[in-house]
């Protein structure tokens, strides 16, 4: 991988994570923050999905590496992109379900 490549992949990471920890520390102050004089009550934070999201992104982006690293396959970048879009996907519709059971 040449250099500008590299710093692209590296400059896009650290803005995602930067990105996700920002949503976050803003999502469990909205859930927590509440007037003194109010009762405080204790809503259910829905961290399960982003965290599953999260995960399949990782996971794709950690077949990606494998497989970059064998040298037994030759990826085109548009493969690649494709791996971790798949595992992305799968990994939305696994949240989905794993909500759909805990309501019920």
């Amino acid at each position: 991988m040449e250099k500008g490549s590299v710093a692209a992949v590296v400059c896009i990471g650290l803005f995602t994570c930067i990105t996700l920890c920002v949503y976050f520390i803003m999502r469990y102050r909205s859930t927590s923050v509440g007037l003194p004089s109010e009762k405080r009550t204790k809503e259910p934070s829905d961290w399960q999905k982003p965290g599953i999201l999260v995960a399949g992104i990782g996971l794709g982006l950690f077949i990606v590496g494998l497989l970059n690293n064998l040298n037994t396959v030759k990826l085109q970048h548009s493969i690649s992109v494709g791996i971790v879009v798949i595992c992305a996907g799968v990994a939305m519709i696994v949240a989905h379900n794993l909500d759909k059971k805990q309501d019920i």
